[in-house]
């Protein structure tokens, strides 16, 4: 091939070929910075988030929060923690299960609160009415010296007047035990029958159905639980089971609190809280993939 006719090939290839090959690497190398960009930015949201959030894993004991809530809540959710992550990451079956675990137990929380802030609010209408009482009392103190006796004659008749009363309550008194003695014989002889039938027909009941019996009624609380939310009846009932496990660090430390400040922050940050502990936990919760067919070299 002459020099001229290699100077023609060169061309076409660099015109056909490695200028395609040049703009598609281009191409590559764009999207490949728009993505490292679209990451980066991710990286700062969650970081900048995580400054935002109440619960540091790494520095919540170290350095307390400014505000005694925020620290209640802390202490609150680092005792949950481990039931709540045991239980969600138990419903590996389907996501729907988790989404219903999820749902259920913060519209318990929220439930949780609401009744605990109505009860802080019957009390204090019950502190504000024993202070009216004792105001009235008070009041209404027992007369003083100067007050004029009653005649000793009227005394005579009013103490004669009381016994008078107090004898004829007491002959109607004495019919009245002797009747309940009459009737307590009664109750004794019935009850011993009673309690003889009822053994006689425990007896009778297996230990399979006394499971049932006591499943039929879990299943009735665990409806009055998810009352007004669809979803899966097993992450419902998984919900049901932890929050009987965790409820009580909330509102124990809750129930501590007396600012309104305090309880506010508490409640606000606590279902927050909640909310990225369970997504979280979506997370890091990977299905089992399938292993590879490695066949052996023999």
């Amino acid at each position: 091939m002459n020099s001229k006719n290699e100077k023609l090939v060169r061309e076409f290839v660099r015109k056909t070929f490695i200028k395609k090959m040049l703009q598609e690497q281009k191409n590559a190398m764009l999207q490949e910075q728009k993505v490292r960009s679209f990451v980066r930015s991710l990286i700062k949201e969650v970081s900048e988030e995580k400054e935002n959030t109440v619960i540091s894993e790494s520095k919540e004991m170290a350095n307390p929060h400014p505000n005694t809530g925020i620290n209640k809540l802390r202490d609150a959710i680092r005792k949950a923690k481990p039931s709540i992550k045991s239980k969600f990451q138990q419903l590996t079956s389907s996501k729907e299960q988790r989404e219903s675990f999820t749902n259920h137990l913060l519209a318990a929380f929220v439930r949780l609160f609401e009744q605990l802030d109505a009860l802080s609010a019957n009390e204090e209408a019950e502190a504000g009415l024993e202070d009216a009482s004792s105001n009235l009392e008070s009041a209404l103190e027992e007369p003083g010296a100067d007050v004029e006796a009653p005649p000793e004659e009227e005394m005579a008749d009013i103490e004669k007047d009381i016994e008078d009363l107090l004898e004829n309550m007491l002959n109607g008194l004495d019919i009245v035990v002797e009747q309940d003695e009459e009737a307590e014989q009664m109750d004794v002889v019935s009850d011993e029958i009673q309690a003889e039938k009822e053994a006689e027909a425990n007896k009778k009941v297996s230990q399979v159905e006394k499971d049932v019996e006591k499943k039929k009624a879990q299943e009735k609380e665990r409806e009055e639980f998810g009352a007004g939310l669809e979803g899966d009846a097993t992450g419902r009932n998984q919900a049901y089971d932890t929050f009987n496990l965790v409820q009580s660090y909330f509102s124990d430390a809750y129930l501590d609190l007396d600012s309104p400040d305090d309880r506010e922050m508490f409640k606000k940050w606590g279902l927050y809280n909640l909310k990225l502990l369970l997504d979280s936990y979506e997370e890091q919760l990977v299905p089992q993939l399938n292993a590879p067919d490695i066949q052996s070299p023999q």
